[in-house]
């Protein structure tokens, strides 16, 4: 899709640093085995009591410098290496083993799958910060919740009267799997009565679907700070009218005493 596309194209401009490095790390690395190989095998080529078609085949694969780092190249990124250095262990050196089991290991196995991990990081880095990707995503979840809270509505509705009653959403919550549900959406369903208040508006009819969607919709997750700002408003206003109040009542108890010693 055009989206795909897009994340894409954006992870390749944000990674082209990464991947600079990446290929400049693993060029030192190929320089060094080339040059390694060049010239260690030099003395086997021109050794004219060796047999030819190994010569001929050792000077294809390594015979120069540009040879030798195009093999190790092949070596490094094709994934047949045991291609090139099969020969060389077993027909002229089993020391070869060494330099082949630490190139392998290290720069074959190790180096390049660090890299790819990197490259991996920045993608999903870049994808988790692209905005547009983020709401995409938001919206996307927020509608399969929406339509699995809808089919469970439905499921619960065993009268089919559009209204989920106190008797039905107790045998809803209390069912194991739609606890396990509700736990991984942060509501918790381990205290029916306590769900249920939160969901109807206390008049024992039952909830419809729109209420119960936005209910729980409301209720998943933790507290936001925007939720519970309108809570301490209300709170910091009652607090301010109780202490007007107490204000007021002692002055006018005070009034009364200092009435009643005037009286007396």
């Amino acid at each position: 899709s055009s989206e795909s596309l897009r994340v894409l194209v954006a992870v390749m401009w944000f990674s082209i640093g990464s991947c600079f490095w990446s290929l400049v790390f693993l060029f030192v690395f190929q320089i060094m085995g080339s040059v390694f190989m060049c010239h260690s095998l030099h003395d086997f080529i021109i050794d004219a009591s060796q047999d030819l078609a190994l010569r001929v085949w050792v000077n294809d694969m390594y015979g120069d410098g540009l040879k030798s780092f195009w093999t190790i190249f092949e070596l490094t990124f094709s994934g047949c290496w045991p291609t090139y250095a099969r020969r060389i262990v077993e027909e002229i050196s089993p020391l070869y083993s060494l330099f082949f089991f630490m190139y392998v290991y290290v720069v074959v196995f190790v180096a390049t799958r660090i890299v790819a991990a990197l490259l991996m990081k920045e993608t999903l880095s870049q994808y988790s910060n692209d905005a547009e990707c983020m709401v995409n995503e938001r919206a996307k979840k927020s509608s399969w919740v929406k339509a699995s809270l809808s089919d469970l509505f439905e499921e619960a509705d065993t009268d089919n009267d559009g209204l989920l009653s106190v008797k039905e959403m107790r045998a809803l919550f209390a069912h194991q799997k739609v606890k396990l549900w509700m736990k991984e959406l942060g509501v918790d369903a381990n205290d029916p009565d306590t769900l249920i208040c939160l969901l109807g508006d206390g008049d024992g009819c039952g909830v419809n679907q729109d209420d119960f969607l936005h209910g729980i919709t409301r209720l998943k997750g933790e507290a936001r700070s925007q939720d519970l700002l309108p809570v301490y408003s209300h709170v910091k206003k009652t607090h301010a009218l109780v202490k007007d109040l107490h204000i007021t009542v002692d002055r006018l108890v005070q009034e009364k005493g200092t009435m009643g010693i005037v009286s007396f």
